[in-house]
Protein backbone atom coordinates (compact mmCIF):
# COMPACT_ATOMS: atom_id res chain seq x y z
CA UNK A 1 0.00 0.00 0.00
CA UNK A 2 1.37 3.27 -0.98
CA UNK A 3 2.00 5.76 1.84
CA UNK A 4 -0.25 9.51 1.50
CA UNK A 5 1.52 12.64 2.32
CA UNK A 6 -1.28 13.25 5.10
CA UNK A 7 -3.30 11.68 7.98
CA UNK A 8 -5.21 8.76 7.06
CA UNK A 9 -9.12 8.44 6.90
CA UNK A 10 -12.18 6.85 5.97
CA UNK A 11 -13.96 6.72 2.55
CA UNK A 12 -17.11 5.70 1.30
CA UNK A 13 -20.15 8.22 1.39
CA UNK A 14 -21.05 10.40 -1.48
CA UNK A 15 -18.48 9.92 -4.66
CA UNK A 16 -21.19 11.05 -6.30
CA UNK A 17 -20.83 14.38 -4.69
CA UNK A 18 -17.20 14.42 -5.75
CA UNK A 19 -17.79 15.16 -9.10
CA UNK A 20 -18.62 19.00 -8.40
CA UNK A 21 -19.66 21.91 -10.26
CA UNK A 22 -18.81 25.48 -10.78
CA UNK A 23 -21.71 26.34 -8.58
CA UNK A 24 -20.30 23.23 -6.13
CA UNK A 25 -20.36 24.45 -2.44
CA UNK A 26 -17.65 22.39 -1.19
CA UNK A 27 -17.83 19.55 1.24
CA UNK A 28 -20.77 19.95 3.79
CA UNK A 29 -19.16 16.86 5.88
CA UNK A 30 -15.37 15.89 6.91
CA UNK A 31 -16.51 12.66 5.46
CA UNK A 32 -17.91 13.64 2.17
CA UNK A 33 -14.52 16.25 1.83
CA UNK A 34 -12.10 12.91 2.84
CA UNK A 35 -14.41 10.99 0.16
CA UNK A 36 -14.28 13.51 -2.71
CA UNK A 37 -10.11 13.77 -2.14
CA UNK A 38 -9.88 10.05 -2.07
CA UNK A 39 -12.16 9.44 -5.30
CA UNK A 40 -9.47 12.87 -6.69
CA UNK A 41 -6.80 10.84 -6.29
CA UNK A 42 -7.40 7.74 -7.27
CA UNK A 43 -8.89 9.85 -10.84
CA UNK A 44 -5.28 11.84 -10.66
CA UNK A 45 -7.45 15.25 -11.13
CA UNK A 46 -5.10 17.66 -9.47
CA UNK A 47 -8.05 20.09 -10.01
CA UNK A 48 -10.29 17.94 -7.63
CA UNK A 49 -7.99 17.36 -5.33
CA UNK A 50 -7.32 21.32 -4.88
CA UNK A 51 -10.63 22.06 -4.04
CA UNK A 52 -10.94 19.79 -0.97
CA UNK A 53 -7.55 20.53 0.40
CA UNK A 54 -6.84 23.16 3.22
CA UNK A 55 -3.59 24.15 1.14
CA UNK A 56 -4.22 24.43 -2.54
CA UNK A 57 -1.19 25.78 -3.82
CA UNK A 58 1.42 22.94 -2.10
CA UNK A 59 -0.77 20.62 -4.24
CA UNK A 60 2.11 19.06 -6.55
CA UNK A 61 0.39 17.47 -9.72
CA UNK A 62 2.57 15.36 -11.30
CA UNK A 63 2.11 13.54 -7.64
CA UNK A 64 -1.16 13.52 -8.30
CA UNK A 65 -1.39 12.19 -11.12
CA UNK A 66 1.34 9.33 -10.86
CA UNK A 67 -0.98 8.10 -7.64
CA UNK A 68 -3.97 7.80 -10.51
CA UNK A 69 -5.33 4.17 -10.39
CA UNK A 70 -3.53 3.52 -7.01
CA UNK A 71 -6.03 2.43 -4.59
CA UNK A 72 -7.59 0.07 -7.74
CA UNK A 73 -3.97 -1.45 -8.15
CA UNK A 74 -3.78 -2.18 -4.47
CA UNK A 75 -7.22 -3.39 -4.73
CA UNK A 76 -9.08 -1.46 -2.48
CA UNK A 77 -12.58 -0.59 -3.22
CA UNK A 78 -13.60 2.71 -2.98
CA UNK A 79 -16.99 2.33 -2.81
CA UNK A 80 -16.78 -0.34 -0.26
CA UNK A 81 -14.99 1.47 1.93
CA UNK A 82 -16.34 2.93 4.92
CA UNK A 83 -15.45 6.47 6.68
CA UNK A 84 -16.55 7.53 10.10
CA UNK A 85 -15.88 11.29 11.92
CA UNK A 86 -14.52 11.42 15.10
CA UNK A 87 -16.02 14.35 17.17
CA UNK A 88 -15.57 17.96 15.53
CA UNK A 89 -13.54 20.64 18.37
CA UNK A 90 -13.19 24.08 17.19
CA UNK A 91 -14.19 23.48 13.48
CA UNK A 92 -11.63 20.63 13.55
CA UNK A 93 -12.34 17.08 13.37
CA UNK A 94 -10.67 13.16 12.39
CA UNK A 95 -12.23 10.88 9.77
CA UNK A 96 -11.16 7.04 9.92
CA UNK A 97 -11.29 5.38 6.82
CA UNK A 98 -11.76 1.67 6.72
CA UNK A 99 -10.64 0.24 3.19
CA UNK A 100 -11.74 -3.74 3.90
CA UNK A 101 -9.65 -6.32 3.31
CA UNK A 102 -6.47 -6.42 5.00
CA UNK A 103 -5.49 -2.58 4.28
CA UNK A 104 -4.37 -0.53 7.30
CA UNK A 105 -7.40 2.33 8.69
CA UNK A 106 -6.29 5.75 7.02
CA UNK A 107 -6.87 8.80 9.25
CA UNK A 108 -7.27 12.53 7.65
CA UNK A 109 -7.62 15.44 9.54
CA UNK A 110 -9.98 17.80 8.22
CA UNK A 111 -11.20 21.76 9.28
CA UNK A 112 -14.39 23.56 8.23
CA UNK A 113 -13.28 26.88 6.36
CA UNK A 114 -15.99 29.31 5.66
CA UNK A 115 -18.23 26.53 6.08
CA UNK A 116 -17.01 23.78 3.86
CA UNK A 117 -14.67 20.85 4.95
CA UNK A 118 -11.56 20.41 3.88
CA UNK A 119 -9.00 17.88 4.37
CA UNK A 120 -5.47 18.69 5.30
CA UNK A 121 -2.97 17.29 2.69
CA UNK A 122 0.48 18.08 1.11
CA UNK A 123 1.41 16.34 -1.75
CA UNK A 124 4.78 18.07 -1.63
CA UNK A 125 7.66 16.37 0.03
Amino acid sequence: MRILAAPAATVALLLAGACGSDTDPGATSPEESVSRLMAALEDGSCADVREVVVTPDLIDCESIEAQQGGYAADGVDLDAATLSAGEVVDGSSSVTVDLGGDEDDQTWQVERIDGSWKVLFDSEE
